[in-house]
């Protein structure tokens, strides 16, 4: 069963000074008809209307969208592999263009021309409000008052996914990412990128040529994501690597999974606006079109996505914890006073090391609870003294004072003979972990789920 659901918050920096949100989202689902909408306004203040603008692209798109599913879809996209497309501003010759890449053409121009239209609407019949004229600048004011177009002040990004019983679609324009989760890879980015979209700086509806700016895929032979997945630029700001994006979707799925859709979206409700607040205070928005037969069925999969990014970490830090006391005991031995200072600090980056592993084995192991029993065993940290307990060396903020006792001189051969037992003790840990890991493969997970290699 196809199902879809959406919810846009606003961002703690809006909040801070009484701004509305800017983004909005939209998902439904008409027969065999699933969409799912975000939009992102923009938040200068020439765009004091953005958030209306927004709501003029879903509706915009809603109705454009369902005129082109209805009255070309079946005929051009079924049965076509999948295609994807970037900016088709880099489509220079007319010849260049498919009888699909037309007809992707003309729907975005119908979205342009609807959204003007609505927008034009707003701006006839809507006047300035008390808020606006009280902290948008005049000179803003006064380009509203005089223009005859108003696509700088209500300007806006749009992401929308599509999905029919016979084929899907998707476009975007401007920043947010759309991502698809599947089998192989667990997940991907359909859509390409634009560059433009860097930093505060992205493509726009509001832009002079923006039918030249959409970016859009398309499949129809059959092949269909698990779950899709949309989400303004707040929420991948908040996380920098798509990995990490990926991996808080999952969580989304997960939730899904286990306790429906009712408590998934009331467990955003709760959830995006503290991320909101500790991440990019940006508004939020997500909107979501799932298989959830297939999300239940694969979850095994994406939980186990999670447990090799984190046994990855893993074994990063253990690495890095090797080299700490390599370092570490290498310094020891020195009396002067920048190797002490240096020892110290190898001794504080190795203490916070090995607390991070700490985190990352809790998390490793949680994670592997989630899986039926039997199936991955946990981490297990060995020899967890060699890398805590570090001799301590006298303070060097402390005045130099000449020493009654002389100090241990510690032989090469004998410094050396210790840190290669203490480097053994620590790969003995991390080879330990990699052939526990080992013993079920993703694609023996894979393959536990019917799934044949194509």
């Amino acid at each position: 069963m196809i199902e879809a659901f959406h919810y846009t918050c606003e961002g703690e920096s809006h909040k801070a000074v009484n701004k509305v949100g800017q983004d909005y989202s939209s998902s439904c689902i008409i027969n065999d008809l699933a969409i799912a909408i975000v939009c992102d306004g923009h938040g200068g203040d020439c765009y004091f209307r953005s958030n209306i603008g927004s709501q003029c692209a879903v509706d915009a798109t809603l109705e454009a969208v369902s005129f082109f599913v209805e009255k070309v879809g079946d005929g051009l996209i079924t049965d076509q592999k999948f295609r994807a497309v970037g900016p088709t501003s880099s489509i220079n010759d007319a010849e260049e263009l498919s009888e699909v890449d037309i007809a992707f053409r003309q729907l975005f121009s119908s979205i342009i021309y609807k959204w003007n239209e609505k927008i034009k609407e707003h701006a006839h019949t809507v006047p300035l409000t008390d808020w606006e004229k009280k902290n948008v600048p005049q000179k803003y004011l006064d380009e509203f008052l005089k223009s005859e177009t108003f696509e700088k002040h209500y300007g806006c990004t749009l992401m929308t996914y599509v999905q029919t019983s016979k084929y899907w679609f998707a476009f975007h324009i401007g920043d947010g990412k759309c991502l698809f989760f599947q089998k192989d890879p667990i997940w991907k980015e359909p859509i390409p990128w634009d560059k433009k979209c860097f930093l505060n700086e992205t493509t726009s509806l509001c832009d002079n040529s923006p039918i030249d700016e959409f970016r859009y895929c398309y499949e129809g032979d059959g092949n269909f994501p698990i779950a899709v997945m949309l989400g303004s630029d707040g929420i991948d700001d908040s996380f920098g690597e798509t990995g990490n994006l990926a991996n808080f979707y999952i969580q989304i799925l997960k939730s899904l999974a286990k306790e429906g859709i009712a408590a998934t979206k009331a467990s955003l409700i709760e959830t995006l606006p503290q991320l909101s607040k500790i991440g990019s205070k940006d508004d939020m928005s997500v909107a979501c079109v799932c298989n959830m037969e297939q999300v239940k069925e694969n979850i095994n999969l994406f939980i186990r996505y999670q447990i090799d990014k984190a046994y990855k970490e893993l074994e990063e830090i253990e690495e890095r914890i090797k080299h700490l006391i390599i370092r570490r005991d290498s310094l020891y031995s020195f009396s002067d006073k920048k190797s002490q200072i240096d020892y110290q600090l190898t001794v504080k980056d190795l203490q916070r090391a090995v607390e991070t592993r700490k985190k990352l084995a809790d998390k490793h192991n949680r994670l592997v609870e989630e899986l039926p029993e039997g199936m991955l065993r946990p981490y297990f940290i060995e020899d967890d003294d060699l890398s805590v307990n570090s001799p301590e060396l006298p303070k060097v903020d402390e005045p130099e004072q000449e020493t009654t006792e002389p100090v241990e001189e510690v032989s090469p051969d004998t410094q050396k003979d210790d840190t290669k037992l203490q480097g053994k003790k620590a790969a003995k840990s991390s080879t330990h972990n990699r052939l526990r890991h080992q013993q079920i493969t993703l694609k023996q997970v894979r393959q536990s789920h019917g799934r044949a290699k194509k």
